[in-house]
């Protein structure tokens, strides 16, 4: 997802979202219309991808981990049963870069994903499903039961 921005003359940032990313930032939020905008959007790209036979079926770790909150990506690599410094080398990804990527501060380019999906033994059309995981730059809610971490950014 590529995300545009706007300066005001008064030098304020306006931040532009397609209307899915703008509804689905909502419906995190709890906005109900979002949710049934997100979910009537969702349902028609299904059945339109079930009609042209493209539909994948998450497996249940992979559902558990994104119902969860978690990153795809992470749970593919404990689905393969490798820790973060494994699946860097194995993946040819540096460490850092591949935890950037679980923690969603980083999006990974399709090849990498790819090599990701390898390494750990899944079908990489699971991992690039851009649906499971939000962009980089795409806002978050952390799941109810997990504290929110402080950025160490000043503001």
């Amino acid at each position: 997802m590529s995300v545009q921005s706007i300066v005001t003359e008064g030098g304020e940032e306006l931040v532009i979202l397609s209307r899915r990313a703008y509804d689905a930032l909502l419906a995190r939020a709890g906005d109900e219309d979002a949710e049934d905008r997100m979910t009537a959007r969702l349902a028609e790209e299904h059945v339109t991808a079930r009609a042209a036979g493209t539909v994948t079926l998450a497996p249940d770790w992979l559902t558990a981990a994104v119902l969860a909150g978690e990153s795809p990506l992470g749970a593919a690599r404990r689905q393969g049963g490798l820790d973060l410094a494994d699946l860097a080398a194995r993946a040819g990804i540096a460490a850092d870069a591949l935890a950037a990527m679980e923690q969603g501060r980083r999006t990974g380019t399709d090849a990498e994903i790819e090599a990701v999906a390898q390494a750990c033994g899944v079908d990489a059309a699971l991992l690039l499903d851009r649906d499971f995981a939000p962009a980089a730059d795409q806002v978050t809610a952390p799941p109810a039961d997990k504290p929110r971490r402080e950025s160490a950014r000043p503001r």
